[in-house]
């Protein structure tokens, strides 16, 4: 069987992350695999990239601005994705010899409208993994309190202009209409909303995690990996990956807040934060190390391996690859219990669930966490559940249930 993995680039987000690692662990366990980007940032060999990939990055950024500056009411909200340019890769040889085409994140100038319809017509199996919400609104990629998705997005509450979500929904419906909707969801949580929206809720959906490999993410000593990272391994470090804080969907505001309870009651804590330096870490309660952007799996691991505990606080997620990262590592994660997040962490077990923008319930997680990890038991809970044969297996599974 072959597979055609259809992504935006391969490295530089947790979607990209989450289909290359899937092409390694499906070509690992004898499935051939390639993936098709824009932007190829790796060497693999099995991944590809489309011809014209410097003026696709550039019209990615031209479109982009457009979005922050002109049509989005309120710059602190998730992204949102019109996909009215894109490339035709209906023609392409590796989607032309594929058995099953693998649609991922392939927004900001991949895939157009225009051209998944394309690839309906040639009457493909096309299986969707979705990494946010965007296959079945009317273009946001996490729509918050907003439930117009369940209809029909008719004036969407992020834009400046009516009409344009209502737009993107109706050619969404046309492109839909008639076909056999294959869905995979990293998360039960995406599988459930998905069976919710108007556009979707007929479709095939087959909730399947992200995979890693766990060869790569695995305990090592703290004193080394501190070592490495030039860390004292007698202090206790709370891991932070600093997304945009900004963004209302990281929760920035209850980590702070959070922090500032930890260190009246924990002495000896510091912050690892993975990442690009803001400004608004500038003033954090607590001691910052920053590690920088991590551009390798080794290098992840290390850092995982000297934190005590990894933090995030995110109020609207699917299935983050740095909670998979952590707990293999066998490092205990805190978070909210939301999304895909609470099918992840377990109280007691590898981490603690927060009650949602709790922070005195989140600091409170991290303290006991502190106290008493429980790092077997974390590593035990990602091979479990996240190893590379596992969900290379069951993702075969699903492709050959589809293919006639």
């Amino acid at each position: 069987m072959k597979i055609v993995i259809l992504s935006n680039t391969d490295s530089g987000g947790g979607a990209a992350i989450a289909a290359r690692r899937l092409n390694d662990a499906l070509n690992k366990n004898g499935v051939e695999s390639k993936m098709l980007v824009v932007n190829k940032v790796t060497s693999s060999d099995t991944i590809e990239q489309v011809e014209g990939g410097l003026f696709l990055k550039g019209r990615t950024y031209v479109e982009y601005v457009f979005q922050r500056r002109f049509l989005l009411k309120d710059k602190s909200v998730a992204m949102f994705s019109t996909n009215k340019v894109g490339v035709d890769v209906s023609n392409h040889y590796l989607v032309k010899e594929a058995d099953v085409i693998n649609i991922h994140w392939i927004n900001f100038g991949f895939l157009s409208l225009n051209d998944i319809q394309k690839l309906y017509a040639l009457n493909k199996p096309i299986v969707w993994t979705l990494h946010d919400m965007w296959m079945f609104t009317g273009g946001c990629h996490y729509s918050g309190d907003c439930l117009k998705y369940e209809k029909d997005c008719d004036v969407c509450p992020m834009l400046n202009f009516d009409g344009v979500a209502h737009e993107i929904w109706l050619k969404k419906k046309e492109i839909f209409t008639g076909k056999k909707l294959n869905v995979i969801t990293p998360s039960k949580w995406l599988g459930e909303l998905c069976k919710t929206a108007s556009l979707t809720q007929s479709a095939n959906v087959q909730s399947i995690p992200n995979t890693l490999n766990t060869e790569i993410f695995q305990p090592v000593s703290k004193v080394e990996a501190c070592k490495k990272l030039g860390l004292n391994p007698d202090k206790k470090y709370l891991l932070f990956s600093a997304a945009n804080p900004n963004d209302v969907r990281k929760g920035f505001s209850y980590f702070v807040e959070a922090i500032k309870i930890v260190k009246e009651q924990c002495e000896g804590v510091e912050l690892i934060v993975m990442g690009k330096e803001q400004k608004e870490f500038e003033n954090l309660p607590l001691k910052l190390n920053y590690v920088g952007f991590i551009k390798s799996e080794e290098a992840a691991a290390t850092v995982y391996n000297a934190a005590s505990v990894f933090v995030i606080p995110s109020l609207e997620d699917n299935l983050p690859n740095t909670i998979l990262e952590a707990l293999a590592c066998g490092t205990p994660s805190v978070g909210f219990a939301i999304g895909g997040i609470k099918e992840m962490i377990e109280t007691g077990v590898n981490g603690y669930l927060a009650q949602p923008k709790d922070a005195k319930d989140l600091a409170k997680g991290i303290v006991e966490v502190l106290k008493n990890p429980n790092a077997e038991s974390a590593r035990k809970s990602a091979l479990q559940r996240y190893e590379n044969s596992v969900i290379a297996g069951k993702h075969l599974e699903f492709f050959k249930s589809i293919v006639k």
